[in-house]
């Protein structure tokens, strides 16, 4: 027998879509990885039960908004993600080429959280809810570009929210050429926030490149749907798809809705990631957390094993870290979530204010953060 476990996870149901894995079996993690995945692994020095539970990757959030007290938005990432599971939270452009540093030092470098982030065209970022590129001196590609290139530790890319008046009267699709060329100049993806544009989306979808991400795919005002006059899914959406677009949900205070998410699921278009967009407007509802999101898309017909590859191997594949994040392979990062799948009678409400009666729901019950045990419920 060989060195105990700094932590084993036992008793549950491994749920790893990387490796097709849903099997009873134990995780042990040592040294800040995954060190072996089967049955009677042996001792640890910590020990969580997961009889009856959930055992999958630590959840990677793709868009969320953590730069409290300097954005509107922001919220404590330490306060929310330990306990929904969340290992990964990805920054969606509150930051701008202004303030990114300050982002950088008083947040993601003294946070227990993985926080990586997408650097805001506007180089204010996010101070406040709308607004941010009405002042042409703030967006500027050439140093949105070379604030990514200078942290590339922590930086994925370029965000651009492209909704109705975001720059005054300029059009929006003006303001996503920039956007673009920033993403261009450091050679990393965009990510463009559709929802409330005042332009069709086909307009903002030609001009994306593969790796680019679509976020709020699935929200319910036009003319920027991803629905036609006739409610199917729009070919350019297919064919941006096709061409490597990445379509993510971003749930938000008013991003998402049941009816356009049902309709584009039964077209055969589901997204290729759940992300929260979680912040200080709907962190009290409708969203909640990762684990309420993923939740809705279970009651809408998701099988579990394809909810849980959206919150895990497909967002890390999406910032280039499938190596070692979304996956309990031996060597990846020792970040797991234990979830409970819960039955009974949940109120689940879009950002339209529509109510889903679910009959299951997905809860954390502990996470496991670098090897280590984050946290865990009063139960466990």
């Amino acid at each position: 027998m060989g060195d105990p476990f700094d932590v084993l996870i036992s008793g549950g149901t491994v749920l790893d879509p990387a490796h097709r894995t849903q099997e009873l079996c134990d995780v042990g993690l040592k040294n800040g990885k995954v060190a072996a995945v089967g049955k009677e692994l042996g001792q640890a020095t910590d020990v969580i039960d997961a009889t009856g539970l959930y055992v999958v990757p630590g959840l990677i959030d793709l868009h969320t908004h953590v730069y409290k007290d300097v954005s509107a938005f922001g919220i404590e990432a330490d306060d929310l993600c330990p306990r929904t599971g969340v290992t990964t939270t990805i920054d969606t452009g509150t930051a701008g080429w202004i303030n990114y540093r300050g982002l950088e030092r008083y947040v993601i470098e003294r946070s227990s959280t993985r926080i990586l982030a997408y650097v805001n065209l506007s180089g204010v970022g996010l101070p406040w809810r709308r607004g941010e590129m009405v002042f042409e001196g703030y967006v500027s590609p050439e140093e949105c570009a070379q604030t990514v290139l200078n942290h590339p530790k922590t930086t994925l890319g370029v965000k651009a929210r492209l909704y109705a008046g975001v720059g005054g009267d300029r059009d929006v699709r003006d303001l996503l050429k920039l956007a673009v060329d920033a993403a261009e100049r450091c050679e990393k993806p965009l990510m463009i926030h559709v929802s409330n544009a005042d332009v069709p989306l086909e307009d903002m979808l030609e001009q994306l490149r593969p790796g680019d991400i679509v976020t709020h795919c699935f929200h319910g005002t036009h003319p920027a749907s991803i629905l036609d006059d006739k409610g199917k899914v729009l070919s350019q959406a297919r064919d941006a798809r096709d061409k490597g677009v990445i379509f993510d949900i971003g749930h938000g205070l008013g991003s998402f809705s049941y009816d356009i998410g049902r309709a584009a699921m039964e077209d055969g278009f589901p997204p290729d990631t759940i992300s929260s967009d979680i912040h200080a407007y709907n962190i009290d509802g409708p969203v909640y957390d990762l684990p309420t999101t993923m939740s809705k898309f279970l009651n809408l017909g998701m099988p579990l094993d394809e909810v849980i590859a959206r919150t895990t191997i497909e967002p890390a594949k999406v910032i280039d870290r499938a190596e070692d994040l979304g996956h309990l392979g031996v060597g990846a990062s020792g970040d797991v979530a234990v979830l409970e799948l819960e039955n009974g009678s949940f109120e689940l409400t879009d950002s339209m204010e529509k109510i889903l009666m679910g009959e299951q729901r997905l809860t954390c019950r502990a996470s496991v953060r670098d090897g280590k045990i984050w946290w865990q419920d009063g139960n466990q």
